[in-house]
C-alpha cells in the first residue's frame, strides 16, 4: 500500500464531503483510485473511517476549540480532514502526538504547500493541549454538551431527550458509539439452517439460533469475517439485523399469500419473507431508484429469490399496479436512519431536522398511495427512533384511513412512545420499537395495522 492508513482515511472524508455517498462507497472509490486491490486493506480502512465517523463532533469540538479566528467548516477541505484525523488520532486511538501531527503536516505540505502545512501544525500544537473537560466547558448549553460528549447531532440529542430523558439517552449514544451486533439471515428455502449453521462454524464462524426472530443468526465471534465464508459466497446467508428481520415477520404470510414489498430495494426484507416461507408465497417488489433495483435484481439472483419486480412510485402505486390487491403490504419508507448510527454513523451528520420532516411528509405519502392494496395486514416500519417518523405518522394515517387499527407486530421490543409533545397514542402498547441499548439491534420501529 503506497499511502499511509491516514492519508487514505483524509482522502476518503475529502470525498464523502463532495459526494455525501455512504462511507463505504467513498472507501472503495478511493482505493480502487489508488490501485489498492486487497480488500483486508479495504475492511481496516473502511473500519477506521467508521470510527473516526463516530467521533466527528467531538473532533471538531477540539478543533473549535484550537482554531484561532476562524471556523473549522471554513477550512480547506483537505486541511479540515487532515486535522481531523490527526486529532482523532491522538485523543481517541493512543497514538503520540507528535506521529500524528507529523503525519498531518506532510500529507497537507504535498496537497497544498507550506504555508496550510504551519497552520496545521500550529493547531494541532494546540489540540495536544486541550482535554475533553476544556472542550466540554466550552458548550452553550446541556444540549450542545452532550452532543459534543457523545458526538450526535444536537437535534437528536433534543428530541430524544425530550424522549427517553436524559439517562436513557445517554445509554442509548453509547451504544451507538459501540461496535454493532451482526446478524445473519438463512435462506431456508436455498438450505437446511442446521446445515449452514455446521458449515460457518467449520469456517471459523460461531453463530446462535435468534430466539425471537426464525431464520435470523446472531454473529457470536469469527475467525474470519462471514463475507468470507462459503455459505455467503453461495448465496446460503447473507448480512441483515434483527430488528429489520422482525418488521418483515410481523407480516405473517401464509403460504400461497401474495404480498408486496412497496420500497423494497436492495430486497434484504422481500428476502426474508420468502425465505420464511420457502418460496411459497406470490412476492411483488416495487421501488422508484433503478441504481438499486439493480443491486435488488443481483441480490435475488445469488439469494434464490423470485419476485416480479417493478420500477414505479409507492405514492401511485394503485394507478401503476392497475388497482391490484394483496393479502399482505409491507412498506418500509426512506427514513433518517437514525436508528443505524452505529452501522451507518455518516448519517449523523447528513440528515437535519428539516429532512425528519420531509422523510414524515414522503412516509405518510407512501402509506397513503398503498393502503387501498392490501387486502388484509399493512406493515409501517422505519430504522428511526424519532416519533415524527413513526408515531406521528401512524397517528396521522389512522386518522384519515378509519379502515386499519394496530394489532401487536411481534412479542418482543419495547411499547411505542405513549405521549409526545402534548399527544397522546392510545395505542402505543400495539406497536413496537426495538433499541440498540436495549434489545441489541438497531433502532427500529414497526406497526402492523389490520383491516378492521
Amino acid at each position: 500500500m503506497g499511502l499511509s492508513r491516514q492519508e487514505l482515511t483524509v482522502r476518503v472524508l475529502v470525498r464523502w464531503e463532495r459526494t455525501r455517498r455512504s462511507l463505504r462507497s467513498c472507501v472503495k472509490r478511493v482505493l480502487l483510485s489508488e490501485g489498492v486491490e486487497d480488500h483486508k486493506v479495504w475492511g481496516t480502512i473502511h473500519a477506521y473511517c467508521m470510527e473516526l465517523m463516530k467521533r466527528l463532533r467531538t473532533i471538531d469540538a477540539f478543533l473549535e476549540a484550537a482554531v484561532r479566528n476562524s471556523s473549522v467548516r471554513d477550512l480547506d477541505p483537505w486541511v479540515r480532514n487532515a486535522l481531523r484525523v490527526a486529532t482523532f488520532e491522538m485523543k481517541f486511538n493512543d497514538v503520540k502526538p507528535a506521529i500524528a501531527t507529523n503525519e498531518a503536516v506532510k500529507i497537507v505540505l504535498d496537497e497544498l504547500g507550506e504555508g496550510p502545512a504551519r497552520f496545521v501544525n500550529a493547531v494541532l500544537y494546540d489540540v495536544e493541549e486541550l482535554s475533553m473537560d476544556d472542550v466540554l466547558d466550552r458548550a452553550r448549553d446541556e444540549i450542545e454538551r452532550l452532543a459534543i460528549e457523545y458526538s450526535h447531532p444536537e437535534w437528536f440529542v433534543r428530541h430524544l431527550l425530550d424522549t427517553l430523558g436524559r439517562e436513557e439517552l445517554e445509554r442509548l449514544m453509547e451504544a451507538n458509539n459501540r461496535e454493532p451486533e451482526r446478524y445473519l439471515r438463512v435462506h431456508a428455502h436455498l438450505i437446511d439452517p442446521d446445515k449452514v449453521v455446521l458449515e460457518l462454524e467449520k469456517e471459523g464462524v460461531v453463530v446462535e439460533e435468534d430466539p425471537d426472530v426464525p431464520l435470523i443468526l446472531r454473529v457470536v465471534e469469527h475467525d474470519v469475517p462471514p463475507v468470507r465464508t462459503e455459505p455467503y459466497r453461495r448465496g446460503w446467508v447473507a448480512y441483515q439485523d434483527k430488528a429489520s428481520a422482525a418488521a418483515a415477520y410481523a407480516l405473517r404470510p401464509d403460504p400461497g399469500d401474495s404480498v408486496l414489498d412497496a420500497c423494497a430495494a436492495p430486497g434484504n426484507k422481500s428476502a426474508y419473507l420468502y425465505a420464511l416461507a420457502e418460496g411459497e408465497i406470490e412476492l411483488t417488489c416495487v421501488d422508484v431508484n433503478p441504481r438499486r433495483l439493480r443491486e435488488m435484481r443481483r441480490n435475488f439472483r445469488r439469494w434464490g429469490v423470485e419476485a416480479r419486480i417493478r420500477r414505479a412510485d409507492a405514492t401511485e402505486l394503485e394507478r401503476e399496479l392497475d388497482s391490484e390487491r394483496f393479502d399482505h403490504v409491507l412498506v418500509d419508507p426512506p427514513c433518517s436512519s437514525s436508528g443505524a448510527y452505529a452501522r451507518s454513523p455518516e448519517t449523523r451528520w447528513t440528515v437535519r431536522w428539516r429532512h425528519v420532516n420531509r422523510y414524515a411528509r414522503g412516509q405518510l405519502a407512501i402509506l397513503r398511495g398503498v393502503a387501498p392494496l392490501a387486502e388484509h395486514s399493512l406493515v409501517y416500519s422505519t430504522c428511526s427512533v424519532t416519533v415524527v417518523e413513526n408515531e406521528e405518522v401512524v397517528r396521522r394515517f389512522l386518522r384519515e384511513e378509519d379502515g386499519f387499527e394496530p394489532e401487536e407486530p411481534f412479542d418482543l421490543g419495547s411499547p411505542g412512545v405513549e405521549r409526545w409533545r402534548g399527544q397522546r397514542y392510545p395505542w402505543h402498547d400495539r406497536v413496537r420499537r426495538l433499541w440498540p441499548h436495549r434489545h441489541r439491534t438497531e433502532g427500529f420501529f414497526t406497526a402492523r395495522l389490520v383491516r378492521s
